[in-house]
């Protein structure tokens, strides 16, 4: 029991930790939505993509309050050409317990 409240408390401060999301499209690092939800120990993190946003998506990119980049895709890990449509992508997080030997 003490275990899943403090995975839950881990996943909200987690849920707090990022607050903005940039995308580069066509060389160029542009600013986007950042959402996100939590179910229990899971973290979802949304980045929408508006439809006037239009080129080759290569790297998406989440930073925290003080605008330090928190994550990020690595090189030639995406490449992605958007239309003129809404792009949502998630990037969902599970909190769990990592058990290890002692030694």
């Amino acid at each position: 029991m003490m275990a899943q409240f403090a995975l839950e408390e881990q996943a909200k401060h987690l849920q707090e930790l990022f607050n903005y999301a940039e995308i580069e499209v066509d060389g160029t690092i542009i600013p986007v939505n950042l959402t996100s939800s939590r179910e229990g120990t899971k973290v979802r993190f949304f980045i929408d993509v508006p439809a006037n946003v239009v080129g080759r998506i290569t790297k998406r990119i989440i930073k925290d309050a003080a605008g330090r980049i928190c994550w990020s895709d690595p090189p030639g890990q995406i490449n992605i050409n958007k239309p003129d449509t809404d792009l949502r992508f998630e990037m969902p997080i599970q909190a769990i317990w990592k058990e290890v030997a002692a030694t």
